[in-house]
């Protein structure tokens, strides 16, 4: 009974090992982005519009199969949560909040039972989180552009970012391409698992 409290933490029945399993992930989905982004990174172009749909496809398979390995409630407000804190961080804490409110959507459009066995609804928390992730870029210069300025971005990419992300048919596609990329990734991703892990046993 006392080891049980122990590794128990709150009312949605994560224990230790859930929190090490979302916190593993967590770090490989962000070494993986950070790589990706650096291969890219020449392009402001591309990273302003569709780093994002890249990212929502290429990181599909690890948040599936993180979701579906800890399968209780909490894996996509920890892993949001994770991201604002990455962002306070090194940015400062104006854009956390931004993250903090995709990640309380995103867990919120989990609620009901087995939701994180269900790939339906765990493309959808998906798809929200990486639409967050995809207008971060965009809340900088809509609504935090002088905390964001102040944080030593360059001239160069505030001037790209607004010319791109104050244009409404710029910011629909890239939103649109990161929803669809976001399921399409989990599509496949679910396949993966079938095909995979589940026979394996790794996941239930």
């Amino acid at each position: 009974m006392a080891n049980q409290e122990k590794t128990s933490i709150g009312a949605n029945g994560l224990k230790v090992k859930d929190f090490a399993t979302i916190g593993i992930f967590s770090a490989i989905m962000l070494v993986v982005f950070i790589a990706f982004s650096m291969l890219t990174g020449a392009s402001l172009f591309f990273n302003m519009i569709f780093n994002a749909v890249c990212v929502a496809f290429i990181l599909a398979p690890f948040y599936v199969y993180m979701s579906m390995k800890v399968h209780k409630p909490g894996v996509a407000l920890i892993y949001n949560l994770i991201h604002a804190l990455l962002t306070a961080l090194m940015m400062g804490p104006f854009m956390a909040p931004w993250f903090i409110v995709g990640g309380i959507i995103a867990e919120l459009s989990m609620l009901g039972k087995d939701s994180y066995k269900k790939i339906t609804r765990i493309g959808i928390s998906w798809a929200i989180t990486s639409l967050v992730r995809a207008t971060h870029g965009m809340a900088e210069i809509w609504f935090f552009k002088q905390a964001y300025m102040a944080s030593g971005v360059s001239q160069e990419q505030i001037a790209v970012q607004t010319q791109f992300y104050t244009s409404v048919p710029w910011v629909l596609l890239s939103c649109a391409a990161t929803i669809i990329m976001a399921v399409l990734g989990c599509i496949i991703a679910n396949r993966l698992m079938n095909k995979h892990f589940r026979k394996s046993g790794l996941i239930k």
